[in-house]
């Protein structure tokens, strides 16, 4: 049983998850797996990500029948796979392992371009908004955000949960040239969580919500909450395990 780490442009596909009729990751990968075992073989992700997110780092559980050891498994899966999916890496895990149970950590990165016309080389990867945003008060409601708190008020409709008490260790926002990133990490998102919260910085950014706006214990206030951004701007860069699995 290996770990793979995958990477796709998310641009051409419905989401990760398998969908009747529907371009999915986790379908192209599964064709793969088929085309390389010479059966039906079950893909299980670390995440759902939604239509159009892209990822550097998704993690998956793979299991094979041939006599590999992980460093063949990328390029025996790539062979049969589309050039907008690719398998960067794997490692051997114990059986059992579960990539959404044992998952410790996921990081995310949303990312703006600063720009008054748009980059056509990557305009699939980036939010572009025409106004400068205030990056300082960006960053200290980002730090009133931080922390282990019920983040229903961040999470799109249409997906309960069971809790929706999440721990959000980082939610960092940078600049370079043309570009603003929010880096975001928890111990898991809810449905829409991050793009959610990159629209919640949007707003600080324009000068829309103050730090003074955010509380400081118990859950967050649904307005608090800005706008559910475009996919494009998500990418997901990791998904972090305990060692050794």
């Amino acid at each position: 049983m290996f770990r793979i780490i995958v990477a796709y442009d998310g641009t051409a596909y419905h989401g990760w998850q398998v969908q009747p009729d529907q371009p999915t990751v986790q379908g192209e990968l599964e064709r793969a797996a088929e085309r390389l075992n010479g059966e039906p073989t079950r893909i299980l992700g670390a995440g759902r990500t939604d239509a159009g997110v892209h990822a550097r780092g998704q993690a998956a559980r793979f299991l094979t029948t041939r006599n590999l050891v992980a460093a063949e498994v990328p390029r025996a899966l790539n062979a049969f796979l589309p050039s907008d999916v690719v398998v960067r890496g794997a490692v051997a895990v114990r059986p059992g392992f579960h990539p959404i149970g044992d998952a410790r950590e996921k990081r995310y990165r949303y990312t703006f371009r600063v720009a008054p016309y748009a980059d056509p080389l990557v305009r699939r990867y980036v939010m572009r908004i025409d106004d400068e945003l205030d990056v300082g008060r960006m960053q200290a409601v980002a730090a009133r955000l931080v922390g282990c708190r019920d983040f229903s008020a961040f999470e799109k409709s249409g997906s309960p949960r069971e809790s929706t008490v999440r721990n959000l260790s980082v939610l960092d926002v940078s600049t370079q040239d043309d570009y603003i990133r929010i880096d975001l990490v928890a111990n898991g998102f809810l449905y829409g969580m991050a793009r959610n919260l990159a629209g919640t910085l949007l707003r600080a950014g324009r000068g829309a919500l103050a730090p003074e706006d955010i509380p400081s214990a118990g859950p967050f206030p649904r307005d608090v909450a800005g706008p559910h951004l475009p996919a494009h701007g998500l990418c997901l860069l990791s998904v972090s395990y305990p060692s050794p699995q």
